[in-house]
């Protein structure tokens, strides 16, 4: 884990990721993976190497993971990145940050919030987003399932009707909160219930990563 956590801030800032990225896509990832087209990447090459050493399907979806993230932290100017990776080991942090966002990814059910974590960490490269909120929204997304995410992107504060179970689920996520009670009128039963508000970390993940 220490060669690979350190492989990916080094990927972030390489000049190779961008070459890479631009002309491989998903249709033809695996084909890449096997012919070593990635391997000018230091994270997916290290990781290719384990790869194709076992041949395993977690490990070629763990592989899709990575580049759907850092498709997404590739959107930030070359010099942006270069020095963010510089601030990270300026502050001792390099291993610490790659290895905690490998096992965000590691573990992520689905290939969707990759991307999510990927802007988000885009965000705080660009410097509209500070490092500990960056790292606590990346913890809180891959907690949530993907599809109630979605949610946010054109939420209102108030009483969430059909879609409150969703609206719990993103309360109990951190990303929404307890606005009190509504009433409610009799010939409506879903217009009443609890008020969900958007907080801090919830509006953030609304702007920088969906």
């Amino acid at each position: 884990m220490s060669n690979l956590s350190a492989a990916l801030p080094a990927s972030i800032a390489s000049k190779e990721t961008t070459s890479a990225l631009a002309t491989i896509g998903d249709a033809a990832l695996d084909a890449a993976i096997s012919s070593g087209a990635l391997d000018g990447v230091p994270i997916l090459g290290a990781a290719t190497g384990i790869w194709r050493a076992h041949k395993e399907v977690g490990q070629q979806l763990f592989m899709r993971k990575v580049v759907r993230f850092l498709r997404e932290t590739n959107q930030t100017a070359d010099q942006d990145r270069i020095d963010f990776v510089d601030r990270l080991k300026a502050d001792g942090k390099t291993e610490e940050f790659g290895e905690a966002i490998l096992l965000i990814l590691d573990r992520l059910d689905d290939t969707v919030k990759p991307g999510i974590l990927g802007r988000l960490v885009a965000a705080h490269i660009r410097g509209d987003l500070d490092y500990d909120k960056m790292m606590r929204l990346t913890s809180i997304v891959s907690r949530c399932y993907a599809e109630d995410l979605e949610l946010l992107r054109n939420f209102s504060n108030g009483v969430q009707r059909e879609k409150t179970p969703i609206a719990e689920s993103l309360f109990a996520a951190g990303l929404l909160s307890n606005g009190g009670m509504d009433g409610g009128n009799f010939s409506d039963p879903l217009s009443g219930g609890i008020i969900f508000n958007l907080n801090e970390y919830g509006d953030l993940l609304k702007r920088f990563g969906l």
